[in-house]
């Protein structure tokens, strides 16, 4: 998936030998690439936690990854509308909240903002997140693995790991019923 290929892509600027074992097929064949494909800005997310940090800095530097690897990417924005009273409490606790996380650009609307921007849609207010953005996970994934492939890291196809054991020397791995030795470095 996309985290074991962007880990083996970071690790192939260094002068080991990397292997990749993926239980599928492809790599982009489960979750990662299958997900919602949204870049989130990070405003839904506990202040303070690890996941309001990561969520901030991957969104801010997710644009320039996609752009190195050649993937599109799309700065979208997001609308969260209002469409009574009572729904506009919680969008000032949303901005509030991703103010705190460092979210860039937050900013809440009136009715008249909201239908400039959007008069197809109905509402009284909305918060515009400007960073939400999309991009094509499956191609991201795919990408991260042929950069990755071309910087020597092997790849092990429709190996899926069944067992790792300690080793005096690192790692004894078990994948698609072949047992490999990872040294440690």
């Amino acid at each position: 998936g996309a985290v074991g290929c962007a880990v083996a892509r970071g690790l192939a600027g260094y002068q080991l030998s990397i292997a990749v074992a993926e239980k599928e097929w492809d790599v982009a064949a489960g979750t990662s690439g299958r997900n919602s494909a949204v870049v989130h800005a990070g405003f839904n997310n506990r202040p303070g936690s690890l996941m309001a940090k990561f969520c901030v800095e991957g969104n801010q530097g997710f644009e320039a990854a996609c752009r190195e690897l050649d993937v599109p990417y799309r700065k979208t924005g997001k609308l969260l509308t209002a469409f009574d009273q009572e729904d506009l409490a919680p969008l000032r606790r949303l901005k509030e909240q991703g103010d705190r996380n460092g979210c860039k650009g937050l900013r809440l609307l009136d009715q008249a903002e909201l239908h400039d921007r959007l008069p197809q849609v109905g509402g009284i207010g909305a918060m515009l997140s400007p960073e939400t953005a999309v991009f094509d996970p499956f191609l991201y994934t795919v990408a991260l693995a042929e950069n990755a492939l071309a910087n020597g890291v092997t790849f092990f196809l429709g190996h899926p790991v069944t067992a790792i054991q300690p080793t005096p020397q690192g790692f004894s791995v078990t994948a698609g019923g072949k047992a490999f030795l990872a040294r440690r470095v």
